[in-house]
This record gives C-alpha cells, sequence and structure tokens, in this order.
C-alpha cells in the first residue's frame, strides 16, 4: 500500500470515495457535484488529499484536511474534514496508517496541531484517534449558525 497526495490525475479516485463519504453521512449520492468539488478544491488549494492506495492499485482511503492558521499559536494548523475508507476495505488498519502518515507529515512541517470532529455516535473513529494521541476537547465548546 502507499500514500499519495491527490493531483489532478487522481480526481476520480478521490472524487469516487468522496461520494461515497457523503453517502455514509446519509447524503444522496451525486457523482457529479463529488467530482467538481473535488475538483474546484484542488485547482484553489484549498484543501489537500491524501488516497491510500491498496496493492492492488486501488485507492480504498481518502483524507481532506483544509490549512488554517492558530492566532494563539501564531502557527499554521489544519482541520482534517474528511476521514473515510471504502466499507470493502475496512477492519484492514488503513484509517491508522492514513492517519498515522499525517501526523508524520505535517509534524514535519511544524505545523502547529491537526484538529478533526467525529460524530459522538461514531465510536470506531473515536477509538482510533484516541488510540494516536488525539484528546477530546474539554476547553471549548463548538457553535454553529447555520446560514
Amino acid at each position: 500500500m502507499k500514500i499519495l497526495q491527490c493531483e489532478a490525475k487522481h480526481l476520480e479516485a478521490a472524487a469516487g470515495l468522496f461520494d461515497k463519504y457523503r453517502r455514509f453521512y446519509g447524503q444522496p449520492s451525486d457523482p457529479e457535484g463529488a467530482r467538481a468539488f473535488i475538483a474546484a478544491n484542488l485547482e484553489a488549494r484549498r484543501s489537500l488529499i491524501f488516497l491510500l492506495v491498496d496493492d492492488a492499485g486501488e485507492a480504498v482511503a481518502f483524507a481532506q484536511l483544509y490549512p488554517s492558521q492558530c492566532s494563539i499559536a501564531m502557527r499554521p494548523f489544519h482541520y482534517l474534514s474528511d476521514l473515510f475508507v471504502d466499507p470493502s476495505a475496512r477492519r484492514m488498519g488503513h484509517a491508522k496508517v492514513l492517519m498515522q502518515h499525517l501526523i508524520r507529515h505535517f509534524g514535519e512541517q511544524a505545523v502547529h496541531r491537526l484538529t478533526l470532529e467525529t460524530a459522538t455516535t461514531n465510536l470506531a473513529a473515536q477509538a482510533l484517534y484516541e488510540s494516536l494521541g488525539y484528546e477530546r476537547e474539554k476547553v471549548f465548546i463548538t457553535y454553529h449558525r447555520m446560514l
């Protein structure tokens, strides 16, 4: 297996996984919309996308991160918005391998932190993140104002 930083030539694989990810969260399938969204993010360099490719050459997992800045630390951080493993490739350690890669990759770049959120019901993801040293937020409360 190998991990690639997504480029335009990987668009179809990334878009396919992104559409499955959205369906996992209850959204209707929209392959064209997923493709357009990923293509726009890549073209504008809004996000960084990493693909995990299995030994057969198939992209079976992806992570999409958005760069930001931490004002308090005066350093960059990345928000891990999306992490998904294709159902056919689950329980094989792919998510852990991908997450470990992100920790190493961004640690080498002196990024302040990797921040993420997951559903309160996603116990498998919580166990993975905590096993990798992520800490559940205890100080700050998150608010959303839907527009």
